[in-house]
Order: structure tokens, then sequence, then C-alpha cells
């Protein structure tokens, strides 16, 4: 089993690769799912082949609640890798590798569930700004 730490920083960007970064994201993510397409179709698994899938139909729907759950377990397995408790005395350590590769993995599925949703870099870029935008606004009107 291979995991973050056997990966060296020649299989990573460099702060010298040129493009924006969240772009090259999204599209790593768009070349990993073209290698797994047909695996899905073969399986079931993949109930709608389209990117981005119909968010209108069944099948689009329930694709995108499958990557949804995906996102969310991997978000469960980092929590699990906290194991101080507030109640508790005694201090355990953290594996911090695991907790950090169980954040990537949530952060792969997030990407594919944006891309399936026909969210794409920039868009999200606007959106989070936008929200950023709507939040400081209710701070300031005390919402």
């Amino acid at each position: 089993m291979v995991n973050i730490n056997d990966i060296g920083e020649h299989d990573c960007p460099d702060e010298a690769t040129e493009g924006d970064r969240l772009e090259q994201i999204f599209a790593k993510q768009r070349e990993l799912m073209h290698k797994y397409h047909q695996i899905g179709l073969d399986n079931g698994t993949l109930l709608d082949p389209n990117v981005p899938v119909d968010i209108n139909s069944h099948k689009g729907q329930a694709q995108l609640k499958a990557m949804n759950s995906y996102c969310v377990e991997e978000l469960f397995e980092a929590m699990n890798c906290l194991k101080n408790k507030a109640w508790k005395q005694s201090m355990m350590e953290t594996d911090i590798d695991h907790y950090q590769e169980e954040l990537a993995d949530a952060f792969h599925f997030f990407i594919e569930l944006l891309i399936l949703s026909g969210i794409y870099a920039d868009d999200i870029f606007s959106l989070y700004f936008k929200k950023a935008a709507v939040n400081k606004f209710r701070q300031r009107s005390n919402y």
C-alpha cells in the first residue's frame, strides 16, 4: 500500500509551476475521473455517465448523493484520527500524516462533486467570494 509519505516532491507541482493552482487541481481530477469512467460503467456505480450529470434527473442526483457520501466518509475518517477527547486525562499523539491524507481524499471527492455538478474552478472562486460577502453583510447586520 502506498501513502502520501511514499510520494516524492518530484510528483507534485512546485512553486515555479505556471498557471492557476485551483485549475490544475480541477484538471487533475478530471483526468482521474476519465480513467475511472469505464470502471464505473462496468460495475454499475456510474449511474449518470454525463459530466456534468443531469442535476434534475434521478440518476444524476443519485450520482451526486453518492459522491457527497464519499466526501463525508473521508471527513469522518479524518475526524477519527483526532483521538484526544475533552473528558480524557491522557493525551494521544495524532497521526498527522494519516489525518492530512484523509482530508486530501475528501478534497478529491469534493472537487469531483463540483465537476459533476457543473461547477468549475472559476465558478467556485466566484461563489466562494460571493458567499463571503453575504457572510460579511450578515455579521455587520447582526443577522
